[in-house]
């Protein structure tokens, strides 16, 4: 089983298993980096749609992008029960995706880039989709040794370093970078009784110009 596989098959259990992994207020951390009023946002690898309800608030279009069919399905069904038309839920994969060129204001990918084998070569694709003056909000997990997250969830990476990311978001051409170690931890048991807990960062960069919608 892959990753994609191993995300159709839970799907319809993911706001269960989430909630265990994460606190809620990940969400409202997230949400407080960028003034998303009236703008075209995406939300990668969005799950059953997390943070993309809240998105879809005060956004005009919200793009929806997962490489599981299943979560997407989850997505729009929720869109549908809240009575939401400015989301889109689209099948890609993160490395390379299905958005043109310069296309949305602001990028979110909450809690899915160390799922994504190619991450360095995703955060070029998100500085390619992100118009000038646009902003990148990446929510993921620090460094950790759960070994076993690879194995049982199907992690590329255990987490990354602050430098890591500053040097994939500098190397991408985003200025303005700042990451943010948060007081909110990311914890979880293997199929063996293994725990794993780690803490969870949120880097925000801005693509050129000098009007960043970052909120320092």
């Amino acid at each position: 089983m892959g990753s994609v596989d191993y995300f159709n098959e839970i799907a319809q259990s993911w706001n269960v298993i989430r909630s265990e992994y994460f606190d809620e207020r990940l969400k409202y951390k997230v949400l407080s980096k960028v003034n998303i009023k009236d703008k075209v946002v995406a939300d990668l690898g969005c799950g059953t749609g997390f943070l993309s309800l809240a998105l879809a608030l005060d956004a005009s279009i919200v793009f929806s992008i997962d490489q599981s069919v299943n979560m997407l399905v989850e997505t729009r069904k929720l869109m549908e029960t809240k009575k939401f038309d400015n989301v889109y839920p689209i099948k890609s994969s993160i490395d390379n995706l299905a958005l043109f060129d310069e296309s949305v204001d602001v990028v979110f990918i909450n809690m899915a880039l160390h799922h994504v084998k190619d991450a360095k070569k995703a955060i070029e694709e998100m500085f390619r989709i992100i118009k000038k003056d646009g902003t990148l909000i990446i929510s993921d997990v620090q460094e950790h040794s759960g070994e076993w997250a690879k194995t049982e969830m199907f992690d590329e990476w255990l987490g990354f370093s602050n430098n890591q990311m500053e040097e994939w978001l500098t190397s991408a051409g985003f200025n303005l970078v700042n990451i943010e170690n948060t007081d909110l931890l990311c914890k979880g048991y293997s199929s063996k009784g293994e725990f794993t807990q780690t803490g969870i960062f949120i880097a925000v960069a801005n693509k050129g110009g000098l009007n960043s919608e970052v909120y320092k």
